[in-house]
C-alpha cells in the first residue's frame, strides 16, 4: 500500500524520529495513520523484502519523522520482520520509542519493554485496546505499573481515537524503563566478556547487544559488521556459556525475562471473578452429569446464540427449550433455582462474543467456515466474476452493447434510469472508439495497430482490457471479502483451524494469509509470502501458489463449466488439485533445506467490521494492484505479441502436440489453450472448452477429456505476471527452477488422471 502523497525530507533537517514498536496486531498502523495523516511513504528496508512505512508527524512545530516498524514478538530476530524492527532501533540516529502494547496481553508486550530497557532507549508506552480489557473483566493498576517502570503509560483505544492526545503528549516525556534483569552468574559473566570485545554502539547499550549474541542472533553479527577475529572470540565465549546450560541460551534468557515480567505484574493485573452457582444441581444426578457434558461439547455461548436466534419460537414447555434456558440463564424447578452461568455475566455478552466462540469451537467452526466460503463465492464468484466482469468487459471495453442478460441494473442500482441510458445510447465500448481513432491514421494490419489493438495480443485490447475488465472486478470484490475477514478477526481463527494441514506441508498457520489471497490473485499473494518467518516457508508457499492455487478468475470459469457437466467431475477436480498440493508441499518440506518456525498467532477478539476500515483497505489494495500488477499484465502481453510475431508460439504449439495428443488424449487444438494460460488463465479454460467442443463435432463433450485438461491448466505454469513477481521475490534462479518442475509435473498428473478415469465407472 502506498500513501496518497509523498514528501521528501532531508534527514539532516529532522529534529528526531519516533519509532512505533510493538507486537503484531496491536494497532500500531492505526496510530501511525492518526499521527501522520496522509504524508506516507512505503519502501523496502535495505537488503530485505520487508516494507517499512514512514511519515511526517502532524501537529508539531518540530520536523519529526514517524516510522512504523514491523510487528515483532522479540527484538532477537527469528524472521525478517523482527530483524528489520531491531535494526531500525540500532541505527545511529536520535529517536524516541513509542511502544504500543495490547493491554489485554500486557505480559507479551512487556517482554519487548525489557529489551528496550536493556538497549537504553527512551520509551513511552501506550496500552491500546483498553476497552477489550474491560470486556474481559481485566483490571490493570496503571499508576503502580507506571511508578515501577518509570515511564509514562497511556490508556488508548486507537479505533475510537480515545487517549490519542495524551499519547501524543507522552512523546515529550520519554524515559528509559527502570528494568534490570539478573540472568544468573554464568550468563552475566558471558555478558561482561562480550561487552569487552564488542565495538561501541552510540545508540544502544553494549549489554543489549551481548544478550542478543548469546541468544544466537546470527543476523546481528552481520548488522554490527565486526571483524573475523572478534567474531571468533564471540563464538568462543558463547559456546563456553552454553556448555553450562542444558537448554539453549535463547530459551534460558527468554524464560528469565518472562519470570521477571510475571513477578512485575503480581498485584498489578487482576481479573473479575464471575459467580457460577451450581445450587441444586448437586441434588439431582441428571443435572450433575448431563448438563456439564452438554455445555462442554456445545458451549454455553452457542446455546445463548440459539436462544437469541429462536427467541419466542420455541415451545417453552418443550424439553429442548427447557435445556437451553437452563444452560443460558437458569430455571426454577420445585422451588429450587438452577443456574450454570450468572445473569451478570450473560448480560455482558454480545453477538460478537458468541460468534467469536463459534469460530473457535472444535466442531462448529467448520460449518461456520462453509458459510463463510459460500458467502465469498456469492460475492466474488457470482457477482464479481459474473455480473461485474460481464458488464465491464462487454459494456465498457467491448465493441458492442447487448443488454439482454448479464448485468441487472435495476437489481443493483434501484430507482435509477441507468438501464434506459445504456440501452438507448449507442455506446460501442472504449476499444471500439480507439480502433476508429487509430484507423484514421493507419490500417488495421499495421504493426502498431496490432501492437496496441490487436485481438490476439494487443497491449490495450488484451493487456489493459484483461487486467482492468476481467481481473480487477474479481480481485476488488475479493479484497472486500478479505477485508471483512481481516477486520472481524476471523483470519487468525482460520489460521488456527488449518494449522495441522499447513504443518503437514512444511508451513504454519500464518500461511493461510497468502493461500487465501491466492484465491483472489496469485500475483499479490506471492508478495504477501514475506510475512512467513523462514526462507524455506516462503519458497514452499510460493511454489504451492504457482502450482495448485487457482485464482478467482480461473476458478470461477472452471466451477461453472464442470458444475454444468457433472457434480462428480467437479468433486474429482478439487480432490486432485488438493491432493497434489498436499503431496508437493509434503515432499518440498522434506527436500528443501532449512527449518520451519514456531506458530505464534495473536488471537484478537471477534469484532464487528467497520465499513470505513474495509473500504480504506480495499482502496489501498486495489491501488496496489493497479500500480504493481497491471504493468506486469501489459508486459506479459507485449512478450506474447513478440513471440507470436516471430513464430515462436507456433513452434511451441507444434512441439507440444505429441504430449497433448498421445499422452493426455486431448485434441491438438487444446495446446493453444495451455500456452494462453501463461498469460490469461481463465481464457485458457475457455479456449480449451471451445477446442473440445469443436473436436466433439457439436456433440456432448467428453467429460473425462474436459477434467484432464482443466487439471493440467490449473497445475500448469503460473501466469506471466505471477512469474515476474516470483522472480522479484524469490530470485530468478528459484523462479526458473519452480517453472522447470511445474511444467512436466502438470502433464504427468494429467496423463495419470487420464488412465485412472478410463478405469473408474463414471
Amino acid at each position: 500500500m502506498h500513501g496518497v502523497k509523498k514528501r521528501v525530507i532531508d534527514p539532516k533537517a529532522l529534529d528526531y524520529r519516533i519509532a512505533l514498536v510493538g507486537n503484531p496486531n496491536v494497532g500500531k498502523s492505526v496510530l501511525f495513520g492518526l499521527f501522520t495523516g496522509k504524508y506516507v511513504t512505503v519502501s523496502n528496508y535495505p537488503g530485505t523484502t520487508v516494507e517499512v512505512t514512514k511519515g511526517m508527524y502532524a501537529g508539531s512545530n518540530d520536523t519529526i519523522e514517524v516510522i512504523d516498524t514491523p510487528g515483532a514478538n522479540s527484538l532477537i530476530s527469528h524472521s525478517e520482520d523482527e530483524r528489520v524492527a531491531r535494526d531500525i532501533l540500532l541505527r545511529d540516529e536520535e529517536k524516541r520509542v513509542l511502544q504500543i502494547i495490547d493491554a489485554k496481553n500486557i505480559h507479551r508486550g512487556l517482554l519487548i519493554t525489557t529489551q528496550l530497557a536493556e538497549m537504553g532507549l527512551p520509551v513511552s508506552i501506550g496500552l491500546n485496546m483498553w476497552d477489550e480489557t474491560l470486556d474481559r473483566g481485566m483490571s490493570i493498576n496503571t499508576d503502580k505499573l507506571q511508578e515501577i517502570l518509570g515511564v509514562t503509560l497511556t490508556k488508548t483505544i486507537a479505533t475510537q481515537k480515545y487517549g490519542i492526545g495524551a499519547l501524543r503528549s507522552s512523546i515529550n516525556a520519554v524515559k528509559v524503563p527502570k528494568i534490570s534483569i539478573d540472568y544468573g552468574k554464568t550468563i552475566e559473566n558471558g555478558i561482561k566478556q562480550l561487552e569487552a570485545v564488542l565495538p561501541e554502539k552510540s545508540t544502544v547499550n553494549k549489554r543489549a547487544l551481548a544478550i542478543m549474541l548469546l541468544s544466537y542472533d546470527e543476523d546481528l553479527e552481520e548488522t554490527l559488521e565486526i571483524t573475523e577475529k572478534t567474531l571468533e572470540r564471540i563464538h568462543i565465549i558463547r559456546d563456553g556459556v552454553q556448555k553450562e546450560h542444558g537448554h539453549p541460551l535463547s530459551y534460558v534468557i527468554t524464560k528469565k525475562r518472562s519470570d521477571y515480567v510475571n513477578n512485575l505484574l503480581k498485584g498489578i493485573v487482576s481479573y473479575r471473578e464471575h459467580e457460577v452457582t451450581a445450587g441444586a444441581i448437586s441434588r439431582n444426578l441428571f443435572f450433575f452429569f448431563f448438563m456439564p457434558l452438554f455445555a462442554f461439547f456445545v458451549g454455553y455461548k452457542v446455546i445463548d446464540l440459539l436462544l437469541f436466534m429462536f427467541a419466542g419460537s420455541l415451545d417453552t414447555s418443550g424439553q429442548a427449550a427447557w435445556m437451553l434456558r437452563l444452560a443460558a440463564g437458569g430455571i426454577s424447578v420445585g422451588g429450587y433455582s438452577y443456574h450454570l452461568f450468572s445473569r451478570e455475566y450473560r448480560s455482558k455478552r454480545k453477538i460478537t462474543n458468541i460468534l467469536g466462540t463459534l469460530t473457535m469451537h472444535p466442531v462448529l467452526a467448520w460449518p461456520m467456515l462453509i458459510v463463510v466460503l459460500w458467502c465469498i463465492y456469492k460475492i466474488v464468484g457470482q457477482f464479481g466474476a459474473g455480473d461485474c466482469v460481464d458488464f465491464v468487459e462487454s459494456k465498457i471495453f467491448g465493441s458492442s452493447l447487448e443488454m439482454s442478460g448479464g448485468f441487472d441494473f435495476k437489481a443493483f442500482i434501484p430507482f435509477t434510469n441507468v438501464e434506459y441510458i445504456f440501452t438507448h445510447v449507442n455506446f460501442q465500448g472504449i476499444n471500439y472508439y480507439l480502433g476508429l481513432l487509430c484507423q484514421k491514421f493507419m490500417s488495421s494490419d499495421n504493426f502498431f495497430f496490432e501492437l496496441f489493438l490487436g485481438e490476439e495480443a494487443g497491449l490495450i485490447q488484451v493487456g489493459v482490457t484483461y487486467s482492468i475488465a476481467i481481473i480487477l472486478p474479481i480481485v476488488g470484490f475479493f479484497f472486500v471479502s478479505f477485508g471483512l475477514m481481516e477486520d472481524s478477526g476471523y483470519l487468525p481463527r482460520l489460521a488456527v483451524m488449518l494449522y495441522m494441514f499447513f504443518k503437514i506441508i512444511g508451513l504454519n498457520g500464518k500461511a493461510v494469509l497468502p493461500m487465501v489471497l491466492g484465491l483472489g490473485c496469485d500475483t499479490m499473494a506471492t508478495m504477501t509470502t514475506r510475512i512467513l518467518d523462514t526462507k524455506k516457508e516462503r519458497v514452499i508457499s510460493t511454489l504451492l501458489l504457482a502450482l495448485a492455487v487457482p485464482c478467482s478468475a480461473q476458478l470461477g470459469v472452471i466451477a461453472g463449466i464442470l458444475g454444468s457437466v457433472s457434480g462428480a467431475h467437479l468433486a474429482i477436480y478439487f480432490f486432485v488439485i488438493f491432493s497434489q498440493m498436499l503431496l508437493v508441499g509434503y515432499l518440498s518440506s522434506k527436500i528443501i533445506k532449512g527449518t520451519g518456525s514456531d506458530f505464534l498467532m495473536e488471537m484478537p477478539p471477534f469484532r464487528r467490521p467497520k465499513l470505513t476500515n474495509i473500504l480504506m483497505k480495499t482502496y489501498y489494495r486495489t491501488k496496489w494492484f493497479l500500480k504493481e500488477a497491471v504493468p506486469l499484465f501489459v508486459l506479459g502481453t507485449f512478450i506474447l505479441f513478440i513471440i507470436t510475431k516471430l513464430g515462436i508460439l507456433t513452434y511451441i504449439q507444434k512441439a507440444a502436440e505429441p504430449v497433448v495428443k498421445h499422452f493426455l488424449g486431448l485434441p491438438v487444438e487444446t495446446t493453444q489453450g495451455f500456452i494462453l494460460g501463461f498469460l490469461r488463465r481463465d481464457y485458457a479454460v475457455v479456449s480449451i472448452f471451445k477446442a473440445l467442443e469443436k473436436d466433439a463435432g457439436n456433440l456432448a463433450i467428453n467429460p473425462n477429456q474436459l477434467i484432464v485438461s482443466l487439471v493440467v491448466v490449473t497445475l500448469f505454469v503460473p501466469c506471466l505476471a505471477n512469474f515476474f513477481v516470483m522472480i522479484k521475490e524469490r530470485g530468478a534462479k528459484t523462479a526458473f527452477l519452480m517453472l522447470a518442475f511445474i511444467l512436466p509435473f502438470s502433464f504427468l498428473v494429467g496423463g495419470i488422471l487420464r488412465y485412472v478415469l478410463q478405469v473408474l465407472p463414471i
